[in-house]
């Protein structure tokens, strides 16, 4: 199993320790700097840091649901449903998927797969010979739709199990911990918790340089940005990859979630976003750190670039639905506000540090790179509290020293295509898939038991 966050009491402390006395050391520097130098970019830097410092403290301070043994008999007791939904999915992939749902240590009582309208049969031909030696205290069923998009897709699944508890859901491209299920489910022992995410790492993050930087923000924005919002029980967005939310809710909403529109036009992306929000309004949201699942990282920066379009896209309509119909009361209204107020701030002080700035001085001033680095480690530390079985500290050491080029590549990803993103919210569909983009290799052969490089070991 994957250690994350409770790997050990010490190695946390010594992190905590060492980001207190960073964060110290530069609040310092900031009110100095405020007294000494008030200006509207000082002010915005020290509210940036505040936020930094928030999100820091309030990550290193998470701790998982651990349940008792009576809490773990009783959710023993409620019916889970894993749903994906598939479409143009690479078949070895897709293979290591269903052979991780049946390695599960607490095996869900249904697993349903959906085809959205893909151009070939491979993944049904995995999925006929994986069933005869999948457990047979599983529930298995393969549907092909016809392209009706990945909402309705994941709504065959929700229709045909009216009595699931639990509906967990797995993109196609994802490979899970044998505990992810075990674990991802331990939250709902508490009655207001109405969904969970999981924690996403990069099943090909080793794959070439890009998926090495990726892997880093990837993981980060999990254990930083996601276990800091779920503190305060207000994980804004899940990611598809391994998601869990209460049945009750999704039927409650799922009309609405099938027939979303943004200025009258259908919505086909932004799904884990929106089934976060209704779990929002309905309670709290949070994260489960030990339950792990591997996705799959775009390796082209094209790839990257679509993908994280559509992203921003739901994150400026998304956001703009929950600021309207969440209440004032509930934390992630603030939370989301902050998003957008943050965006606007960066609108500002972005082209003033690295444009009108960099112009006056002819260059750009190696104390602000100095400054860049330093940030990029301090949110960088957290990832020494993952322990990964196909990585060594050696190449989590390695990786971790790329955070200043990880940040760099975010001010990309993260700033440029967020204004692209903007300009572009009204593209409301998929603009990847259309071919398989990612691959763990060639398709299987017929009654293979293991896939090379996917395996999840305990």
């Amino acid at each position: 199993m994957i250690c994350v966050a409770q790997t050990g009491r010490r190695r946390c402390l010594a992190v905590s320790l060492v980001s207190a006395a960073a964060l110290t050391a530069y609040a310092h520097h900031h009110l100095t700097r405020i007294v000494h130098e008030p200006s509207r970019l000082v002010a915005i830097d020290a509210l940036a840091f505040c936020w930094l410092a928030f999100t820091l403290i309030a990550a290193h301070t998470h701790r998982d649901v651990r349940l008792t043994g009576g809490q773990a008999r009783r959710l023993d007791d409620r019916r889970v449903t894993v749903v994906v939904p598939v479409f143009n999915e690479d078949p070895k992939t897709f293979r290591a998927l269903l052979e991780s749902v049946g390695r599960q240590s607490r095996l869900p009582q249904r697993l349903h797969v959906v085809d959205n309208g893909s151009t070939d049969s491979d993944c049904r031909v995995v999925f006929d010979d994986w069933v005869r030696t999948a457990p047979t205290r599983l529930e298995v069923r393969y549907d092909a739709t016809g392209r009706v998009g990945k909402r309705r897709a994941q709504a065959v699944a929700f229709d045909a199990d009216p009595e699931a508890d639990i509906f967990c859901t797995v993109d196609s491209d994802t490979v899970l911990d044998p505990h992810a299920i075990r674990e991802g489910i331990a939250p709902f022992s508490r009655a207001d918790i109405t969904s969970v995410a999981g924690l996403l790492l990069g099943l090909n993050h080793a794959q070439n340089l890009l998926t090495r930087l990726v892997d880093l923000s990837y993981v980060m924005s999990f254990l930083n940005g996601r276990s800091s919002t779920s503190r305060l029980g207000s994980v804004v967005v899940n990611c598809g990859g391994l998601a869990f939310y209460r049945a009750d809710v999704v039927r409650k909403y799922q009309h609405a979630y099938v027939t979303q529109t943004v200025w009258g036009r259908p919505v086909s992306s932004g799904d884990d976003r929106m089934l976060t929000g209704y779990s929002l309004l309905e309670g709290r949201t949070v994260i489960q750190e030990r339950s792990v699942a591997y996705t799959l990282l775009p390796d082209n920066l094209s790839h990257l670039t679509r993908q994280r379009l559509r992203w921003w896209r739901s994150f400026f309509w998304g956001g703009g639905w929950l600021i309207r119909t969440c209440p004032v009361s509930k934390p992630g209204w603030w939370l989301v506000l902050w998003q957008f107020a943050g965006f606007v701030l960066n609108s500002y002080a972005f082209p003033v540090v690295l444009i009108v700035h960099v112009s006056e001085a002819g260059r750009l001033a190696l104390p602000f790179l100095g400054y860049v680095a330093l940030l990029s480690y301090l949110r960088s530390m957290r990832y020494f509290t993952l322990r990964r079985p196909d990585q060594t500290r050696l190449q989590q050491l390695m990786i971790f020293t790329m955070a200043p080029f990880s940040t760099l590549l975010n001010l990309y990803v993260c700033t440029v295509l967020q204004y692209a993103g903007l300009a572009t919210f009204l593209k409301t569909g998929w603009s990847t898939r259309q071919t398989v983009e990612v691959s763990l290799g060639a398709v299987p052969e017929v009654g293979a038991r293991t896939v090379p490089g996917a395996e999840v070991r305990t």
